[in-house]
């Protein structure tokens, strides 16, 4: 079965259910589902890395001093 195939029979699946706790554990399940990894290696949700892209807007309009690009260049490499 291809990925398509197998989408689809979710979806219709998912359709049929008619209990909201099996829906919210399936809701909970694609919500932690990892969307991307810090550099040290911790997995983040899309919610996770949507709070910290949040963050890091923030900081910057309030003015907070971050790295320069040379400095995030070396840090990267030394990792």
């Amino acid at each position: 079965m291809n990925i398509e195939t197998q989408r689809k029979n979710i979806v219709h699946r998912i359709l049929d259910v008619e209990n909201t706790s099996l829906l919210s554990k399936i809701e909970k399940l694609l919500d932690d589902e990892v969307f991307t990894y810090k550099t040290d290696g911790t997995a983040m949700t899309k919610k996770d890395y949507q709070i910290h892209i949040l963050k890091v807007l923030q900081a910057s309009e309030e003015g907070e001093i971050g790295y320069s690009t040379a400095e995030a260049k070396a840090k990267i490499k030394r990792k």
